[in-house]
């Protein structure tokens, strides 16, 4: 039994990109780890329980046989890295959601507590170490998709404003999440910290090469589901009159149906429907992603690549990065590696049972994908 709680991740390959991958494990002693495949190698010294190591420099869509070696022996591991999409890469940007920070407890009975001894609250040593990550992958922008704030409250927005602080020279987009406008004994700021980062209360973008980031408010005042209702013309209209490809963050999943089959509860199925026939009708190539679920799916509605990313703050613990290119795109959700972030990523994968566990990480082609744009001959090139 780990140290972290019965419920243990094996060593695994989670992530996989064109030319690099990242293991993951839940529990393995002290002392040097060496991970080997594909002619790359790599090693760290590992402190005991929970870790994480990255082997770069792997050929893509290639696969590639690993052996992680540690004090006490060898585990063999297989995986196969992603083909690029295609054209030359022009860019990098990554993406948060499901912070919520002032959040101490978790689980269905919320009775899991962190037990590290760490004086920094487990959802905001995770959040930071998240962008850290990021940025250090590559990241340019960063979109914060919601939920920001266990509650309205004006104590997790300043906590929430700190966050943001520490990087003040990363662009971000931020939407709200339905915790950051529950009522729960304040309101919603215009702008959060010293550097007065703007919560987005309809529709904003940024463009990047290749890209344009659009962000959408989802969020109804006093209520966990979402709808488009007030953005989608707005949102419509930003993707048109783009001259590149367009990537979509919400907060709240789209349904593929009315009644909801998981919680919690999205976007309705038929509100979310018309919503997808009308971008079909335009020329720009577009993919979706959101937050809100904790859980990581993806999905193809016709041509167009709709994804869902789960939490900084409870298991798995992962951000998601997305390498643009002229004729795709690039999603790769990684587990943030951070010790104190990965350790109590570990005890928290055994809530709900230990369903959660099982239910939350997703397979792995649905974490981590290349989708080439179907339609790029309408983009006119900056």
């Amino acid at each position: 039994m780990s140290r972290f709680g019965p419920a243990v991740t094996p060593p695994q390959v989670w992530a996989v990109e064109d030319t690099a991958l990242q293991i993951v494990w839940g529990d393995l002693p002290a002392g040097s780890i060496t991970a080997r495949g594909g002619g790359a190698e790599a090693e760290i010294e590992h402190e005991g329980g929970p870790g994480a190591i990255d082997l770069e420099g792997l050929q893509p869509d290639t696969e590639v046989v690993i052996d992680l070696r540690t004090d006490g022996g060898s585990i063999p591991l297989i995986a196969r890295t992603l083909p690029a999409p295609p054209g030359e890469l022009l860019g990098r940007f990554a993406t948060i959601s499901d912070l919520h920070l002032g959040a101490m407890r978790w689980g269905a009975f919320k009775s899991m507590t962190d037990q590290s001894g760490d004086p920094i609250p487990h959802p905001f040593r995770c959040a930071s170490a998240a962008i850290v990550e990021a940025r250090r992958w590559g990241a340019d922008l960063l979109v914060v998709k919601g939920d920001v704030a266990q509650h309205e409250t004006d104590r997790d927005f300043e906590e929430f404003g700190r966050l943001v602080d520490r990087f003040p020279d990363l662009p971000m987009l931020l939407i709200p999440g339905n915790h950051d406008v529950d009522g729960r004994g304040g309101s919603i700021p215009l702008t959060v910290g010293e550097r007065e980062l703007r919560f987005t209360r309809n529709v904003d973008h940024i463009d990047l090469p290749g890209i344009r980031i659009a962000v959408a408010d989802t969020t109804i005042a006093g209520h966990g589901r979402g709808s488009l209702v007030r953005a989608e013309d707005r949102l419509l209209q930003t993707v048109a009159e783009s001259d590149r490809s367009v990537y979509i963050g919400l907060h709240h999943q789209l349904q593929t149906t009315r009644i909801p089959r998981y919680w919690p509860a999205g976007i309705g199925g038929t509100e979310a429907a018309r919503f997808l026939g009308r971008l079909r009708q335009l020329s720009t190539p577009v993919t979706i992603s959101s937050g809100h679920t904790h859980r990581n799916r993806s999905r193809l509605e016709g041509d167009i690549l709709v994804t869902e990313v789960a939490s900084t703050k409870d298991w798995p613990c992962v951000w998601a990065g997305y390498a643009v290119h002229e004729g795709g795109i690039r999603q790769v959700v990684r587990r943030i590696a951070a010790p104190g972030a990965i350790g109590w990523a570990e005890y928290s994968r055994g809530a709900v049972g230990g369903l959660w566990g099982l239910w939350s990480p997703g397979p792995i082609e649905q974490r981590c994908l290349s989708h080439a744009w179907a339609r790029t001959a309408n983009l006119v090139d900056r």
